[in-house]
């Protein structure tokens, strides 16, 4: 019979960073200590499955091992490839590519010995000042954001993957992230039942393994102001009864300002537990988490039968994904990583979108690019600046807070070109607290769009940045900065494919032709 301590470690899911393998010893010692139900990876290293393996052969039990892999295998693990955001699916609006691009995350993620995915977003995008959804979400209609999720979620746990819909009971219509502090959902019940849970049903009823909460408050869900991942009534009460889950409930990160700016980690989580959570992910001080539950237990705070449920969902998790009896990385032999790119760049293609006609397309050497680069590390060997000079067409770069007289040179080599093209990179991530572009750089888009008729625009990130400057004569979204879809947009925009794209979602007060 386990000890209240191992039953404790078991429902602690801590980070796994990216260490070489030749670290397994310290990390063996703590898990022997800790005894964690499994990890959380991120920035895996070409050995990965080297560390893995000695992490599960040292565990007493077969560890769930997770990632944050909603862009593909390769957004964590080293070798693997990166797949261009759930967007860009959105835009594509193909329920196979969902399937396919959850297939080849699988694969390639077991093959490293990830077993668990954070992945697909199951939240409905309706907020265009979502700062940490956005493009994350396949789109804003929750008809095809659920069937494009559950056929994602088929995809990878048709090939051994557990998938994790999330954020459970929906993250779609905020302006605040929850990384920094909780957003409020103010909807009533019929909207939420209408537009946020409809994909979670979906994937529910698709069989769905996991699902993964949301720090943020819903009163018409629990007038308690609570956030979701502590109240029971949400998920207990919605969840499992009322859409009927019975796979593993993992909260949402608990390091993240949604819990920490109002909870002790004692306090978050017993509360979580009790709320009918499964597993505790990214603990601010795993260990002292570790303790904490240990004493929850102990005390009664969280009863011992609450606990005993939870095991059981976490066993029954492992014993669905085989690794009851073979825990270990399965490792590349039979992955076609060619194929999995070449599908990567199929996919980067077929997401293109041209929302706005400049009327000057395909464009040509005799034009000029001015580059807005929100993310400030933009360098001159990056994909689209050397596309740009294949292609024998001039281009600057502009950032915020750049020197003046530095910004006009740019602007200066612009004027005499033909047409203008403005490619825009603005990352949406976590802690960011914003979705939109500084109101420097969104000036000289509209300095642009004022002194070119012929001024194109395009977005690999948000598809909302047209209601900056919304009388730029074109526009259009690629969903992202991959490479692939760097080279895809270009290709569109010079002449060499089409913008078979498009918009999963709406841009007001701008008109489109998408």
């Amino acid at each position: 019979m386990p000890s209240i301590r191992q039953l404790a470690g078991r429902l602690i899911c801590p980070v796994l960073p990216g260490v070489p393998a030749s670290e397994a010893p310290r990390l063996v010692s703590d898990l022997e200590s800790h005894g964690w139900g499994g990890y959380i990876v991120f920035r895996g290293r070409p050995d990965l499955p080297d560390l893995l393996t000695s992490l599960q052969s040292a565990s007493p039990h077969p560890l769930l091992i997770a990632a944050d892999i909603e862009w593909g295998a390769g957004q964590q693990i080293a070798g693997a490839t990166f797949l261009p955001c759930l967007m860009a699916i959105g835009a594509a609006r193909d329920e196979d590519l969902a399937y396919e691009a959850g297939r080849i995350t699988a694969i390639e993620a077991r093959a490293a010995g990830v077993n668990w995915a954070f992945a697909p977003v199951a939240d409905v995008n309706v907020n265009p000042r979502n700062p940490i959804i956005n493009i994350r979400s396949f789109g804003e209609d929750p008809e095809s954001v659920a069937r494009l999720a559950a056929a994602w979620v088929r995809g990878a746990q048709d090939h051994g993957l557990m998938a994790t819909a999330k954020h459970f009971p929906g993250h779609g219509d905020t302006a605040v992230d929850s990384h920094s502090r909780l957003p409020t959902i103010a909807a009533d019940r019929q909207r939420i039942d209408r537009v946020e849970l409809a994909p979670f049903r979906a994937c529910v009823e698709a069989g769905v393994g996991s699902i993964m909460t949301a720090h943020l408050a819903v009163p018409a869900l629990d007038p308690s102001g609570l956030p979701a991942t502590l109240s029971e009534p949400i998920m207990t009460g919605v969840l499992r009864r009322e859409l009927g889950f019975g796979g593993l409930l993992v909260t949402d990160a608990l390091i993240m300002g949604g819990i920490t700016a109002s909870w002790t980690e004692e306090d978050a989580v017993a509360a979580a537990l009790n709320a009918g959570c499964d597993m505790l992910l990214m603990p601010r001080d795993a260990a002292a988490a570790h303790e904490a539950v240990q004493a929850a237990i102990e005390s009664g705070k969280v009863p011992l039968a609450r606990v005993e449920e939870a095991i059981a969902r976490i066993d029954q998790a492992l014993a669905r994904l085989g690794l009851d009896t073979d825990r270990l990385p399965r490792g590349p032999a039979g992955v076609d990583y060619g194929a999995n790119q070449a599908f990567a760049r199929e996919l980067a293609g077929k997401a293109v979108t041209l929302v706005r006609d400049p009327g000057v397309l395909p464009l040509g050497s005799q034009d000029f690019a001015v580059i807005i680069d929100d993310d400030g590390d933009l360098d001159y060997d990056h994909v689209l600046p050397r596309d740009l000079d294949r292609r024998g067409v001039g281009w600057g770069i502009v950032r915020a807070g750049m020197d003046q007289a530095e910004r006009a040179a740019v602007l200066d080599r612009a004027r005499g070109s033909r047409a203008v093209l403005v490619p825009i990179f603005s990352q949406i991530k976590a802690w960011k607290d914003r979705s939109d572009l500084p109101e420097e750089l969104a000036e000289v888009v509209r300095q642009l769009s004022r002194e070119f008729s012929k001024a194109v625009v395009v977005t690999f990130a948000n598809p909302y940045l047209l209601q900056q400057f919304p009388d730029v004569a074109g526009y259009a979204c690629a969903y992202g900065g991959l490479d692939d879809q760097q080279l895809a947009a270009l290709a569109a925009l010079f002449g060499e494919a089409g913008f078979p794209g498009s918009l999963p979602v709406t841009i007001e007060p701008a008109t489109t032709t998408a």
